[in-house]
């Protein structure tokens, strides 16, 4: 038995000169296109089948998900051919020299001097000359037809669920914003000659997390679009990966940003709890001046040691000067003498231990978390290959083959492939499943699918009358209407057999039918199938530790 292999060779090309790097653009340039086509689409879902697409991320994961929202698709090489031979829109992937891996774009517009093309790094759409386009293309196009496209199933109802996802999330950066306004109002409304500096120290610490969350997120993530544009968008000498990941980027075996975040986190919450309060003022000023050795430090290490540039890391710097330039003038330049109470200093050690424990932890469990997804999808990859589920296959049960003149079979006839499916005609499980087989079927001229109904053909049995009117439209009408009516029945939420014969009558063929009912369920009792439904694929039975819906991966 072969299986078939559904990556092309040219999608395979392209794949590989992919990695993740291009998860964002993935979506980015999958969420253009719909939108170019005026498709009705939900970010989640179109995130969900980007994100489990077996080869994802490839430009295979493209074509199949636009297939889903009916935009066809086709890979070719452009050869000796010219850019505007092709009909626009269409896909293909860049790399410039500055860029350490190739990105998707789409093509909108094609002429033999121009082309406008969406920048995979800022999502505008650009212009330049054919000729230098030419220059950064890898020479592999995905031509586009959205004559069928579709919306997306249950978008009304997905919408919904995406507005309430999307509110949630922003519920703790609305937190944050409000207590940041709340305070600064506070402190604005004080009659302190002071308050002005209470404000800044209160905005530089909210920026200065801001900017050391972002060096923890490259931690994390140092190869997300986001971060890689702001670290190496300032020219050849700025390279993040480069500082933070030298052996000076730690201390005490803690790297640099999580002591940042863990120093600015303390600071914006002391600001935040203890507003008003001058002895925490008065203690935050005394850090400034005790940090401000670090921007020495870090620009010495950086300019002479590394070499290179961080810009997080100098936008940190800037911020720890100026809260040393006010601390200095909070402490000396003013007639201000206060004694700091052992509860303050008790406070902001409790506030800074706890948020670099939390920085300390958090980081190596998100990294597990990403890594596990990364192995999920190698571990996808490997299951869905298949020599692999051929050789599970090979290892079930095996079932002679089902008699030719019984059962409903849907796609072509002559497929190398045949998916036998048992099913009963009112079964739940059978009506979700069918959508996915027809699917194949539809996509796929090598593979058909033979639906074989488990009912016993008595008279009192409920599920006779349905099967034996399919197979009853099947005789009389053709293998095209039987699929029609196959797809009427599964896919009406009711199934209402009266409204479902009126739509297609039969009249002394019913009967005809019952003894193929019977020698049916015979086939199904002789092999002791009694669950629905049941799938045979090439003669085996189809293996427990894969789920219906994945067949889609293997065929």
């Amino acid at each position: 038995m072969k299986l078939l292999v559904r990556k092309s060779g040219l999608i395979g090309a392209i794949g590989s000169i992919l990695n993740k790097n291009q998860e964002n653009n993935l979506f980015l340039t999958t969420k253009f296109i719909i939108r170019y086509f005026q498709v009705k689409a939900t970010d989640a879902h179109l995130a969900y089948r980007i994100l489990n697409h077996v080869e994802y991320p490839s430009l295979l994961t493209i074509k199949d998900v636009l297939f889903d929202y009916g935009i066809a698709s086709g890979a070719i090489q452009k050869g000796n051919h010219f850019y505007h031979d092709f009909e626009t829109p269409f896909v293909c992937a860049i790399q410039q020299e500055d860029w350490a891996q190739a990105n998707f774009t789409v093509v909108t517009a094609a002429s033999e001097q121009e082309i406008e093309y969406l920048n995979p790094l800022d999502h505008t759409l650009v212009k330049i000359s054919s000729l230098d386009f030419e220059k950064i293309d890898r020479e592999i196009i995905l031509l586009l037809d959205g004559t069928a496209k579709k919306d997306e199933v249950f978008y009304a109802e997905n919408k919904k669920k995406e507005r309430v996802a999307k509110s949630i999330k922003r519920i703790p950066a609305c937190l944050m914003i409000c207590a940041l306004f709340f305070t600064a109002f506070k402190l604005y409304s004080s009659p302190s000659s002071l308050n002005w500096i209470s404000i800044v120290f209160l905005c530089t610490s909210f920026t200065g997390l801001a900017i050391s969350s972002l060096l923890l997120w490259h931690e994390i993530d140092a190869h997300n679009p986001f971060i890689k544009q702001v670290c190496g968008g300032f020219g050849k000498k700025a390279n993040c990966d480069a500082v933070l990941g030298s052996s000076g980027a730690m201390f005490m075996g803690i790297s640099w940003s999580v002591w940042g975040m863990s120093y600015f986190a303390a600071f914006f919450l002391s600001q935040i709890l203890f507003a008003n309060q001058i002895t925490y003022h008065h203690l935050w000023a005394i850090l400034s001046l005790l940090a401000s050795p670090y921007i020495i430090y870090s620009i010495y290490y950086q300019s002479k040691i590394v070499k290179q540039w961080c810009p997080l890391c100098l936008a940190v710097q800037c911020i720890l000067f100026l809260n040393a330039l006010l601390s200095f003038f909070l402490l000396y330049a003013v007639d201000f003498s206060v004694a700091i109470e052992g509860y303050t200093i008790y406070a902001t050690v409790v506030l800074g231990i706890c948020m670099l424990l939390l920085g300390y932890y958090a980081i190596p469990l998100i990294k597990q978390a990403r890594d596990g997804r990364n192995y999920q999808k190698r571990w996808k990859k490997l299951r869905f290959h298949p020599d692999v589920f051929r050789l599970i296959l090979s290892k079930g049960k095996y079932l002679s083959p089902v008699p030719e003149s019984l059962g409903i079979v849907m796609g072509n006839p002559n497929a190398k492939h045949e998916i036998i499916k048992v099913c009963n005609p009112y079964c739940g499980p059978c009506s979700k499943a069918h959508p996915i087989l027809e699917d194949i079927v539809r996509n796929n001229q090598d593979v058909k699918v033979r639906i074989i109904f488990k009912s016993s053909g008595r008279a009192d049995d409920p599920t006779a009358i349905p099967a034996q009117h399919l197979l009853a439209v099947q005789e009389k009408y053709g293998a095209k209407a039987a699929e029609r009516a196959v797809d009427d029945w599964y896919g009406a939420a009711i199934k209402d057999y009266d409204t479902f014969s009126t739509k297609y009558p039969i009249n002394g063929e019913l009967m005809a039918q019952q003894h193929k009912t019977v020698s049916m369920n015979e086939w199904c009792f002789k092999f002791k199938i009694r669950a629905t439904p049941t799938l045979i694929i090439d003669g085996y039975e189809f293996p427990d530790d894969y789920r219906i819906d994945e067949l889609k991966n293997l065929f």
